[in-house]
């Protein structure tokens, strides 16, 4: 196969593989084989341009079809990502054919040492880890209980260096290379399904709904606002005008939420859950609005978690936030965002998870792209958190995305997530990775998530104990290879 067509496969596969609404999780597994084989055949210089060029496509691919693209912070970081990628390549080539037993191992270590350093690097959380595409696939996902996701890019990597070793080598001079990554990869899925099928979550569970405002009522408040000369996403604007016409604008849909939480909690529920941003509240009517949420909360005898945009006197003129109504009426805690997207001008909150114990354990919460940072979520899995609650709010192209990066963070840490999204894709998932409901807020005139999560007692996975050490040994490896190399050539020639 000529190098060409190595190239055209492999960035062909990658737009497949590149983690979107709509990714291909096989073609994850098999687009490194043509970059790898194609690195391997042409000079390196112009191995390192073309596929860094392939995998610089890949990412602007990505932003531009999650609608990033025009975001300066996102296109440097996402640059940068790329350079890291093609790292992993390059070193497979440079390194792979003197490193004797590790060979393998080199394109599969430095691959996550740099999306691990990614994360380090630019503070985007988890984005670009390969092994965020295998959300579909429960055996393997069990491997984020110890790893996290890059022990599932480590996976994907691994395979495909083993097939381009044989394809370079011919299958008879690696054949025991193969058997023992066959055995080991066999093992992985064995795990997996074992952890599937003998730990399985408790059978007591909560039922928890997640709302969303009809489409009538956000008519009616766009109206409102559009008659008064308001754009909701000026803070400063809002903040400004008259107060008397901002929250009559705003009422019609936090009417809507209320009394879509009366009759969620009359059908059964007993955690609520708004999403995040959708309802907007002037700091002068806060108060108002937690104590006819905390009546509903009283009556029913449940808790209410009210996501919003608070708009504030004192710039940035908006917070985003959650503020948690037990069943005494009580607020538990308020929240304000950690992590804001670059397209939230807002002031980040402390980066404290919250939490409050309840008759189906400790809850906890964090919103919406705070939930891609494993970090902040397992400091919920210390807490003894037993169910994690996400107020989100997405956009088209990102939905799919966000919602199976819920998936991983449940596995990771062993707790129930239910990520309630205005704009996207609901999710509730167990501590094993079970999609136990999902809603599409563009399917639906007012989206509604009701499901029943298993929760308490909570399952202590090795990596809500031990963090990134998987990564931080990643990173290890791939410093210690071109060392090792160095020893055996220098071993060789004496």
């Amino acid at each position: 196969m000529n190098q060409r067509l190595l190239w055209w496969l492999g960035t062909a596969l990658l737009l497949l593989a590149v983690h979107t609404d709509w990714n291909v999780p096989l073609a994850a597994w098999v687009f490194p084989v043509f970059l790898l084989r194609y690195a391997r055949r042409a000079p390196v210089r112009r191995a390192a341009l073309m596929v860094g060029l392939s995998l610089l496509i890949g990412q602007l691919f990505w932003l531009s079809v999650t609608g990033l693209l025009f975001v300066l912070s996102g296109l440097l970081a996402f640059t940068l990502l790329a350079v890291l990628q093609t790292t992993a390549f390059v070193a497979d080539r440079l390194f792979a054919e003197r490193a004797g037993p590790l060979r393998t191992l080199v394109f599969p270590a430095t691959l996550v040492a740099g999306e691990y350093l990614f994360t380090l690097i630019t503070g985007f959380g988890d984005f670009g880890a390969l092994g965020s595409t295998q959300s579909g696939n429960p055996p393997l996902l069990q491997a984020a209980s110890v790893t996290g996701v890059y022990g599932l890019t480590f996976v994907l990597a691994w395979f495909a260096s083993v097939v381009n070793t044989g394809w370079v080598e011919g299958w008879p001079r690696v054949k025991r290379t193969v058997v023992v990554h066959v055995c080991l990869l066999g093992l992985v899925f064995a795990a997996g399904g074992a952890r599937l099928l003998f730990d399985a979550p408790t059978t007591h569970t909560v039922r928890i709904a997640g709302i969303s405002p009809s489409s009538d009522a956000d008519k009616a408040s766009s109206d409102a606002l559009e008659r008064i000369g308001i754009k909701y996403w000026r803070a400063e604007e809002v903040s400004a005008a008259d107060p008397v016409a901002i929250s009559a604008a705003f009422a019609p849909i936090t009417e809507d939420l209320v009394t879509r939480t009366r009759q969620l909690a009359s059908a059964g529920a007993k955690i609520v859950l708004w999403p995040e941003t959708h309802a907007s509240v002037l700091e002068r009517d806060q108060a108002a609005l937690l104590e006819r949420v905390g009546a509903e909360a009283k009556q029913a005898g449940i808790h209410v978690e009210v996501a919003y945009a608070l708009y504030t006197k004192q710039a940035p003129y908006v917070r985003n936030v959650a503020v948690l109504v037990g069943p005494a009426g009580e607020v538990s805690w308020t929240y304000d965002k950690t992590h804001p997207t670059p397209m939230e001008p807002m002031t980040p909150g402390p980066g404290v998870v919250p939490t409050a114990d309840s008759p189906y354990g400790r809850l906890a919460t964090v919103i919406c792209y705070d939930a891609d940072y494993p970090g902040l979520m397992r400091q919920a899995a210390d807490k003894g958190t037993s169910l994690m609650l996400v107020p989100a709010n997405d956009w088209p192209g990102f939905g799919s995305l966000h919602a199976e990066k819920a998936v991983f963070r449940a596995v990771e840490n062993g707790y129930p997530v239910f990520r309630h999204s205005t704009h996207g894709n609901s999710t509730a998932v167990d501590g094993q990775g079970r999609v136990l409901g999902n809603a599409d807020y563009f399917r639906t005139d007012q989206q509604t998530l009701v499901a029943d999560l298993p929760v308490q007692p909570r399952t202590q996975t090795v990596y809500g104990s031990i963090g990134d050490v998987f990564a931080w040994l990643c990173l290890a490896l791939a410093a210690f290879c071109p060392l090792w190399t160095y020893s055996r050539g220098r071993t060789g020639k004496r």
